[in-house]
């Protein structure tokens, strides 16, 4: 049974079966979040990471440290730039880039584009896909146009949309993106209210989506939902 649970900003943990798959890691340095690191000690197998800004990469060198046998999933340029400042072993790297599936134990892996800044490699949004489930986190971005074409190639259930307005989507543009993605069972908003530079009225969000038909999914830090 697939579940999503959602850990504040953007952090998120998705769980097929007892594989164990996290995607912007920030738990130390998240005020929102429920958990301590602790929780993922030789708990995680897959660690995604769509860019290096601290509120994104956040504790992926020490879960890594944590987890030995956990792979990294992100850019390869970002790979290559953490493996050569923190020693981690090529083992524990899946080589990508933004393109096709990479299938890990049963789970399919992509990076797809965002609209964004990093310093280490271009930001990216990651697609996972198991157990006949398919999410769309889309990492930090503004409104593009392309996200239609992720949703065509893709056809996400669930997308996982920053609203937080100052350094990605506001709500009414993350709507509009709900329209180009058309997720087939929900939307659920992440990257607001973490701290008061990206305050928003989530509920902006929710009336906004419904108008356009679709499903949105408001999550509390902690909460999980069976997919």
């Amino acid at each position: 049974m697939a579940q999503l649970r959602w850990l504040g900003h953007a952090a998120t943990l998705l769980t097929f079966g007892n594989k164990n798959v996290i995607i912007d890691p920030m738990i130390k340095d998240n005020p929102l979040s429920p958990v301590k690191i602790d929780y993922f000690k030789n708990n995680l197998d897959i660690i995604i990471v769509t860019h290096d800004h601290y509120d994104h990469l956040g504790d992926t060198v020490e879960l890594l440290k944590m987890n030995p046998k956990a792979k990294l999933y992100a850019t390869y340029d970002l790979e290559a730039y953490l493996a050569e400042t923190y020693k981690i072993s090529e083992e524990s790297i899946i080589p990508a880039n933004v393109g096709g599936f990479v299938e890990v134990d049963g789970i399919k892996l992509a990076l797809t584009k965002a609209v964004h800044s990093s310093t280490h490699s271009d930001p990216t949004g990651a697609i996972v896909s198991a157990e006949g489930i398919t999410i769309y986190h889309a990492g930090d971005t503004g409104l593009f146009e392309d996200m239609k074409l992720i949703g065509e190639v893709f056809k996400p259930d669930y997308a996982l949309l920053p609203i937080g307005g100052r350094f990605t989507m506001d709500p009414y543009q993350a709507s509009i993106s709900v329209e180009f993605i058309k997720p087939k069972k929900g939307a659920i908003p992440m990257h607001y209210n973490t701290w008061d530079l990206i305050k928003v009225d989530v509920n902006d969000f929710v009336k906004l989506v419904k108008n356009k038909g679709y499903n949105p999914i408001v999550l509390q830090p902690g909460q999980t939902i069976t997919l």
